[in-house]
């Protein structure tokens, strides 16, 4: 059975979400793990771990907590020998239930273009803001 697992940076192990970012983004990216340990935003984030049907780690992603309503979605990643399987998906569904459910008003991501190929099957009101100076 695929199941997810919610982890927060104060008291889980982080090390299969790091793996699993190190395998991503460094390799396919060239993107620094590190930068993202180090934030401030960190300390209100959790992150989703997900397994499959074998137990084997396969994707995470993080959200961060804001305290007036507005959440950051950023971090999906699957390992690329697991793409294609729908486990991207699962991870989106479990990420904005997480967000619902912690009274989320808003979900925010960086990743426009990543976003609305995730979105185009599910059915959520997009509002698209574009800052000329980011």
């Amino acid at each position: 059975m695929i199941r997810g697992v919610y982890l927060n940076t104060m008291n889980d192990d982080l090390s299969k979400c790091m793996k699993i970012y190190q395998d991503v983004f460094e390799e396919d990216m060239n993107e620094n793990v590190e930068t993202w340990k180090n934030s401030n935003s960190e300390d209100m984030a959790i992150y989703l771990l997900l397994y499959n049907e074998n137990e084997i780690p396969v994707g995470t992603a993080r959200l961060i907590f804001d305290f007036d309503g507005v959440f950051k979605f950023d971090g999906l990643a699957v390992l690329p020998e697991f793409r294609k399987n729908g486990y991207g998906d699962f991870i989106m569904h479990m990420i904005f239930d997480k967000a619902y459910q912690s009274g989320a008003h808003y979900l925010v991501s960086n990743d426009i273009y990543h976003m609305l190929i995730i979105l185009r099957n599910m059915v959520f009101q997009l509002k698209i803001i574009i800052y000329p100076w980011i």
